[in-house]
């Protein structure tokens, strides 16, 4: 018992640093923004701000991967050395779920959005520049959907029927083709010219992909709040038991506080994907009012996206917590 408190005062304040020092990052860098005497510098500044904090998100990245591949081993290293089945009950705690395809890709999706934030912010509406960067967008939001819908696959899959699946599909669905709608709306109507196919699809792609983004990250919150309520009640189902053995004392820390981490991590995963959508949305619809002036409304959506890249930064801090389902269902 007294380490599943010590666990537990060492893991609620970590999670309150990682909160504090977000909000801090948040404030600070969108204040630097709004209070810039002119638009030319808060166009440079806020992409420059917004690129620096997905170079951070990416370095984090890198960094809790390579410490989490670090602890797999050291983890099997024990494993080996464990001779009595008894020993090796005990350890079983140890376990997380390892998959080399799921860490690359979500490091190779912060690299793809890094570079095409550099890009984006260097291009100076050189159309070569901004195509690029629109590519290297797309191949980021594809690896980051395998990240995903592969984590939702080994560890949530069960926790839903299909009904709910459909549900919630629908009701994210709905405000996209009204987005979407708006959009293509506005481009029809403004337009002295006839409507580019490309342009319409470009400018409806990113709040499309945001909500494709957006459906895993509902349920796996959903589902890791699920798991953390069963097994707060069969903690306190066992805490009633008047028999306490010394095999209890030697556990690990409760799976209640390891999935109740891990929850936390996924909403800020939820929060930048919405972030980046109201980005996306806004971008794509003063787009669709006239492209050569949008240049003077970008600081205000780069500041959705610097926001955006902070929540990343400060979710795959907690990189670890997202594989721990694992070890509950071991």
């Amino acid at each position: 018992m007294a380490k599943i408190l010590s666990y537990e005062s060492k893991s609620k304040k970590e999670n309150v640093i990682v909160v504090v020092l977000l909000a801090t990052s948040v404030i600070v860098t969108n204040s630097f923004i709004i209070f810039l005497p002119n638009e030319d510098s808060r166009f440079y500044i806020s992409g420059l701000m917004s690129t620096t904090a997905a170079g951070v998100a990416l370095v984090i990245a890198i960094i809790v991967v390579w410490r989490y591949k670090r602890r797999i081993k050291k983890n099997e290293e024990e494993k080996q050395q464990v001779i009595s089945q008894q020993d090796a009950d005990n350890r079983s705690h140890h376990y997380y779920y390892d998959d080399n395809k799921m860490h690359f890709s979500i490091c190779l999706f912060l690299l793809f959005w890094f570079s095409a934030s550099v890009i984006w912010t260097l291009a100076d509406n050189q159309p070569a520049g901004i195509v690029i960067a629109d590519a290297l967008y797309y191949m980021g939001y594809a690896s980051f959907g395998y990240f995903l819908y592969s984590l939702y696959y080994h560890f949530f899959r069960n926790e839903f029927e299909p009904f709910i699946l459909i549900l919630v599909a629908v009701i994210i669905l709905i405000p996209v083709i009204f987005i979407v709608d708006t959009i293509v709306s506005t481009l029809r109507l403004l337009s002295t010219q006839t409507v580019d196919v490309w342009v319409v699809i470009k400018n409806a792609a990113y709040p499309t992909l945001d909500a494709v983004m957006i459906f895993p990250t509902v349920i796996i919150f959903w589902g890791a709040r699920r798991i953390t309520r069963r097994h707060k009640n069969s903690m306190e189902g066992e805490q009633k038991l008047e028999q306490e053995t010394s095999e209890k004392d030697n556990k690990s820390p409760s799976s209640y506080l390891v999935s109740n981490d891990a929850s936390i991590y996924i909403l800020l995963l939820f929060i930048a994907m919405m972030l980046s959508a109201a980005g996306d949305t806004g971008f794509a619809y003063t787009s669709a009012f006239d492209i050569t002036t949008v240049q003077d409304y970008v600081w205000m959506w780069n500041i959705l996206y610097n926001s955006d890249h902070l929540c990343l930064a400060a979710a795959v801090v907690g990189y670890r917590h997202l594989f721990s389902f694992s070890k509950i269902n071991t």
